[in-house]
């Protein structure tokens, strides 16, 4: 059995590199993961073909990619939701860490890089 309950702001490891992705959680059903994007930082447009990618912001502000183009503001408290093959990536523009949640809804759902 694996945990069930999680400190998901402790998960968060930020890099002066590049974002930084940290597992949290696999089962057969889903994965869960914390993201930690320092100013400047970004998550690159992507999409996956065999699920959905939830991001729930826990700190900061991000300008969420969503596909030709748009972007959108994603602030604390807020959920994005990327269906199967939706582009989404984000950049940190503000001058906060940020700090966001991914709930793939299948533990391998695939990655193929897109353009913003």
């Amino acid at each position: 059995m694996y945990e069930r309950i999680f400190d998901l702001q402790t998960f968060a490891c930020f890099s002066d590199q590049c974002a930084q992705v940290t597992e949290v959680v696999v089962t057969d059903n889903s994965s869960v993961a914390v993201w930690a994007v320092q100013p400047g930082q970004k998550v690159e447009a992507h999409l996956h073909p065999s699920g959905q990618d939830t991001w729930v912001m826990l700190k900061g502000t991000l300008t969420y990619y969503l596909g030709d183009g748009q972007r959108q503001t994603l602030s604390v408290g807020q959920c994005a939701v990327a269906d199967r093959s939706q582009i989404h990536g984000a950049v940190n523009e503000g001058t906060e860490d940020a700090v966001f949640v991914s709930i793939y809804s299948a533990p391998q759902i695939g990655y193929v890089k897109a353009l913003p």
